[in-house]
């Protein structure tokens, strides 16, 4: 009775939208099903629901290979409380063969979230509120409960003109990154093993944290976007406009975890991974691979977002439909860096795939003639543009023991 008396000044869901949603056409795919991942491993969320007797889901914020990510509103709030929002990550369904990864997620969030909260990056790294089972048609499916967050790095070059950040939003972003990585790393003892312009996320300043995902709520309410209709589901367009970034911004946060694996212990660190173009050589060879594979992982992506092109991979791939060569990117780095140590190649499990008998590369065709540091940096130049070559040579080195942690790189010139 107690409780039937306090539930009545809860706050309510709000009752379904009125405002029909206009239609996606048939013949254009949505972000699930563009995904390597079956549609029957989705969950089939309805913008409205509520999950785990708690959350109201208000808007969907995304979609990925192994999950939906959801704006929600917090109904454990009392009525005379302003709203509070969240964010829920809905994997694919824990029946499948990657049951194991969302237990590992789950595992490594919960060490992310206790190793160390006073330690002065911890904001920089997504940490985990909650987390609750619902069941779907083909079973159950894990969700995640995070602080909302602004757009991803991958979409924040579309705030100018010329889609590249400014250069001194990046450097603060690098300082984050390897704050956020030193975290990991040194307080966590994990390699995040993803790190790219997806997997970054601009946080919403402190004084709007609850008013931006209000107003989208409600935006999406009053004007609901573009949805496509199935048998079994509805399929939602993901909502991407945060406004603008000044003042609403307070900083990145390295978010998804699915693919990070321990630094110590049994986990396997001899496996394929990291997005392509920013593999580390290690990874690529089979080597087996640390901490450090992860500053090559920034170093490489941190050069791409200054230039607004991939350093490791061709530029003009995807314009013209080609799918990604590691035969080519590996070019490009031995352009760069100049031919691997032997001491990096005879520890490789697939350095057959590029070397022949007499440890000759497989490809010379595609080493590019004129590719160096200097040629690739249009975008800075003088001092700066020698203080970014300098700072890029600390984390692009062959051999893994020879590049710098995070916390060294922290100092370097360029991001002062």
């Amino acid at each position: 009775m107690f409780r039937l008396i306090l539930s009545c000044f809860r706050q309510r869901p709000w009752p379904p939208s009125r405002v029909e949603a206009p239609e996606i056409d048939d013949d254009e795919l949505t972000q699930e099903e563009n995904s390597r991942t079956p549609l029957s491993c989705y969950y089939p969320m309805r913008v409205g629901e509520v999950l785990g007797h708690r959350y109201q889901v208000t808007a969907k914020l995304g979609c990925g290979s192994r999950s939906t990510v959801w704006l929600a509103r917090n109904l454990h709030r009392w009525r005379w409380q302003s709203a509070q929002y969240v964010s829920i990550k809905v994997t694919i369904t824990s029946e499948s063969e990657d049951s194991q990864t969302d237990l590992d997620e789950l595992y490594l969030l919960d060490r992310i979230t206790n190793a160390n909260k006073s330690h002065w990056s911890y904001a920089c790294v997504r940490s985990l509120l909650d987390h609750f089972y619902i069941r779907g048609p083909a079973g159950k499916h894990l969700c995640m409960v995070f602080t909302p967050l602004r757009e991803p790095l991958g979409l924040t070059k579309y705030h100018w003109a010329d889609e590249k950040i400014s250069l001194a939003l990046l450097k603060v972003i690098a300082q984050q990154l390897l704050g956020g990585l030193d975290y990991l790393h040194s307080q966590c003892k994990i390699i995040h093993c993803d790190i790219s312009d997806n997997n970054v996320i601009l946080s919403i300043a402190e004084e709007v944290r609850n008013k931006i995902p209000d107003d989208i709520s409600k935006d999406e309410w009053a004007d609901p976007s573009p949805v496509k209709h199935l048998a079994d589901r509805t399929l939602y367009s993901a909502r991407h406009d945060f406004g603008p970034l000044y003042p609403n911004i307070g900083g990145i946060v390295i978010t998804d975890f699915d693919q990070s694996v321990g630094g110590e212990g049994d986990w396997d660190r001899n496996h394929d991974c990291q997005p392509e173009g920013l593999t580390a050589p290690e990874v690529i060879l089979r080597v087996g691979f640390s901490y450090s594979a992860d500053i090559w992982n920034f170093g490489a992506l941190l050069c791409g977002m200054v230039e607004g092109k991939p350093l490791f991979d061709d530029a003009s791939r995807r314009e013209h439909g080609t799918e990604f060569s590691e035969a080519l990117s590996f070019a490009r780095m031995i352009a760069i860096l100049g031919p691997p140590p032997q001491a990096l190649l005879d520890r490789g499990e697939r350095v057959a795939d590029f070397y022949d008998e007499e440890k000759r590369f497989k490809f010379p065709e595609l080493v590019p003639k004129d590719c160096s540091f200097e040629t690739f940096f249009t975008r800075v130049e003088g001092e700066d543009k020698e203080k970014l070559i300098a700072f890029a040579k600390r984390m692009l080195k062959w051999l893994p023991e020879e590049r710098e942690t995070a916390k060294e790189l922290l100092g370097d010139e360029w991001m002062q």
